[in-house]
């Protein structure tokens, strides 16, 4: 009953959100950051867009009207989008009760609906964090009204522009401050790792966990059907990594950058890959019982994994489909290591 009281006031918040002029697509960001679901997140800047293009060019009324008239429009589809991914979506944002922690330590999310303080709590977390980028990211947004502060004794258009500019960064504080809120939270679950040895990395192709059939007997009930995706998870990177190990070679020649920058990648994915893996399968294997901070972090593991899975996916299309060296694969292939880095990189931070 509790679960399903949760998901139902989860999904009418998401709903009534979608039907907000100007932060209707914060649904979006707040879906996608809780699902690691990048796509979801740039959905969330197209119904965004109008409303942003209606800011600054607000000194047009013909332009303006026409702009809000998108917005509005773009309002519908973002509450019809909302609904049907609410009702229809079958991972975390239907199954789970995640109860609120640290009620004290996430009061930084509040200054973001504030005008004039919505990058103050950006500041703050990325202080507390050493989280640097974060600390910019706020300053930034504070320096926009800083600009529009400096200009207000000059000419009307000039401070209908920065004005147009500051409200767009509030808007684009908020999105970043629920991303950042997700961020922290996995921050905290994967800081805590219950193996009784440090992970360390190892070579590439010598890691071989414990097989299924000596640990299932020792996992509790509620913790086997996680046992199982976990190596179903496994055995599909395995898959992966070979495939685009030799789709790389034969693309790329031994010792050329792109051959070696690009390897180098599918290393650190297959190094994060069985670190989540590994640690995962500790705490299935040593949990005495269900809890909701183990459940919790398992489901974070494995949604890693996922993740990775579906960049190395994405990865071997793009491979198999531009076989030829030409300039727009290339920029392709760019931008799928660059995601992949990026995955890397954000889950590295929580370490």
């Amino acid at each position: 009953m509790e679960k399903s009281a949760f998901s139902t006031l989860e999904k009418t918040f998401l709903i009534l959100l979608s039907l907000f002029p100007f932060i209707n697509g914060m649904t979006f960001v707040y879906m996608g950051s809780k699902e690691s679901n990048f796509k979801w997140i740039i959905e969330a800047l197209v119904y965004e867009f109008p409303w942003f293009l209606q800011f600054l060019f607000a000194y047009n009324d013909d332009l303006a009207t026409t702009f809000a008239g998108f917005g509005i429009l773009f309002m519908f589809i973002c509450l019809l989008r909302t609904a049907y991914v609410s009702f229809t979506y079958k991972k975390e944002i239907d199954s789970s009760f995640r109860p609120m922690r640290k009620i004290s330590s996430s009061f930084w999310v509040v200054f973001s609906l504030i005008m004039f303080l919505n990058g103050v709590g950006l500041i703050i977390v990325g202080y507390r964090r050493n989280v640097q980028r974060w600390v910019l990211e706020g300053a930034l947004f504070e320096f926009l009204w800083i600009l529009y502060f400096v200009t207000y004794s000059i000419n009307d258009g000039i401070i209908n522009f920065f004005i147009a500019i500051a409200v767009i960064g509030w808007i684009l504080s908020i999105a970043r401050t629920i991303m950042i809120y997700f961020e922290e939270k996995r921050m905290d679950n994967l800081s805590f790792s219950p193996s009784p040895q440090p992970v360390v990395s190892t070579p590439a192709p010598d890691i071989s966990p414990k097989p299924v059939e000596n640990a299932v007997v020792d996992i509790i009930p509620e913790f086997k059907p996680y046992k199982a995706q976990i190596d179903n998870q496994k055995q599909a990177f395995d898959k992966k990594e070979e495939n685009i190990t030799d789709l790389i070679n034969k693309r790329f020649e031994t010792g050329e950058l792109a051959h070696n920058r690009f390897m180098s990648v599918i290393d650190n994915c297959h190094k994060l890959f069985y670190h989540q893996f590994n640690s995962a399968t500790s705490i299935i294997e040593m949990a005495p019982e269900c809890s909701e901070r183990l459940d919790e972090t398992v489901k974070d593991k494995i949604s890693i994994m996922e993740s990775i899975n579906d960049e190395m996916n994405n990865l071997i299309e793009e491979l198999i489909i531009h076989d030829s060296d030409n300039e727009k694969s290339e920029e392709d292939l760019k931008e799928l290591f660059a995601n992949m880095d990026n995955l890397i990189n954000s889950v590295k931070d929580y370490k």
